[in-house]
């Protein structure tokens, strides 16, 4: 696809359809041939790619080098970083299937699954050519005026009295008609232009965006551009949506008051309702267009990998044979936890000495452990069998007794 296979712009009735494919295929083809422009192996971004990967892999090995050695989570990120930076910086085939045919394609085919059960004009795929007989439609109008003008024209059956038109609008027929046609094309042209044209820029710009993904301070700006892109294919949607809604209206109207024109009967009020359609559906697509950028850019991206217990196993391992050392985090797993407290606890129990003392007298421990102070420097009394008495207790008489026998 190249700019002169796009079609030309004509004038008259078919202005708007094209214009619309105009802008369309230049969509297309920004986004086609600038994404192949960049990706080329002989641009200058390919060499600056080149070198990004470069660096991203000499710091991987440089803290392996001082030391760090990676984890089994930073070792899989580092590759499904390379991956995803080659397949969208480098591969075309990849890109066009997974990104650019779903933000080309894709909107027009939802769309049609959402607005055909609700049998909206635009839904088999002719929205460009409806929008088109809608320009003409008005054009004829245009033309035909009013007939406010006209002596032979006659006002409506059963609306005669009270219920006839004014003969005085506070806006003349020419200028509200023809503002409606310029508020219809404006809010056309100027919907379908921001979407098509910004989708082109950004499906042209992926090579470079690609190697943003390597480095954490830049990843911001990859996710910046991956929301943009997921608000054009939203924005995509819904303008079709909203134009398909705006034909369902202005199609029944306007081959009315047309019929009404052609039988010579008096459509005063056409033109001002005409302008207040035109005027609400082209601020219903701005106001559209503004809900979806806020819902896009609200949108949280995650570009890191989820933490599983497996590849935390290491950091517990490292845990259970160094529990003294203090650790960079807590433990994720109480029984682990457990299992060091009983750890200490029997290390504690085998360097313990044993009962230091007989009866009731407290007796000093090792002099060097007295000298050295602190708690132990008096065994701690124990209960049970170590207190009672081996031998039995004499009163005073019975040893008197004793004596004198």
């Amino acid at each position: 696809m190249s700019i002169a296979a796009c079609p030309s712009l004509s004038t008259g009735d078919a202005f708007l359809s094209t214009l619309l494919r105009h802008i369309d295929c230049q969509a297309q083809t920004i986004g086609a041939t600038g994404y192949q422009a960049l990706a080329d192996p002989g641009s200058s971004l390919a060499a600056v790619l080149t070198g990004v990967l470069t660096i991203f892999v000499a710091l991987f090995g440089f803290r392996m080098i001082l030391g760090q050695a990676p984890t089994l989570r930073d070792g899989v990120m580092a590759v499904i970083k390379i991956g995803v930076v080659l397949t969208l910086a480098t591969s075309w085939g990849a890109y066009r299937t997974v990104v650019y045919d779903v933000v080309v394609d894709g909107p027009s085919q939802l769309s049609a699954a959402i607005a055909g059960p609700a049998v909206l004009p635009g839904a088999e795929g002719d929205l460009i050519g409806r929008l088109q007989a809608a320009d003409s439609a008005i054009i004829r109008l245009t033309n035909l005026g009013t007939g406010r003008e006209e002596a032979a024209s006659r006002p409506l059956p059963g609306r005669t009295g009270p219920n006839q038109p004014p003969d005085r609008t506070p806006l003349p027929d020419d200028p509200a008609l023809g503002w409606a046609r310029v508020l219809f094309l404006s809010g056309v042209v100027a919907a379908v232009a921001t979407v098509r044209v910004t989708a082109g820029v950004l499906l042209a710009l992926a090579p470079l965006m690609a190697g943003l993904l390597l480095f954490d301070f830049a990843r911001s700006m990859f996710a910046g551009w991956a929301r943009a892109l997921m608000f054009t294919v939203l924005a995509s949607i819904a303008v079709t949506i909203m134009l398909g809604i705006e034909l369902a209206l202005l199609e029944p109207w306007l081959a009315y008051v047309l019929q009404l024109r052609e039988a010579k009967i008096l459509t005063a009020s056409a033109p001002v309702e005409l302008l207040i359609l035109c005027l609400a559906f082209a601020l219903a697509l701005f106001g559209s267009l503004a809900i979806l950028l806020r819902l896009a850019f609200t949108v949280h991206l995650s570009l890191s990998l989820p933490r599983l217990p497996l590849l935390d196993r290491e950091r517990e391992e490292r845990l259970v044979m160094a529990p003294d050392q203090p650790a960079a985090h807590p433990s994720p797993s109480r029984a682990l936890a457990v299992a060091d407290a009983l750890r200490a606890s029997q290390s504690r129990d085998r360097t313990s000495p044993g009962p230091a003392y007989s009866g009731s007298i407290i007796r000093p421990l090792a002099p060097q452990r007295a000298a050295a102070g602190g708690a132990d420097a008096f065994a701690a009394p124990s209960f049970g069998q170590s207190l009672r008495r081996s031998r039995p207790r004499k009163s005073l008489g019975a040893a008197l007794r004793d004596r004198r026998t």
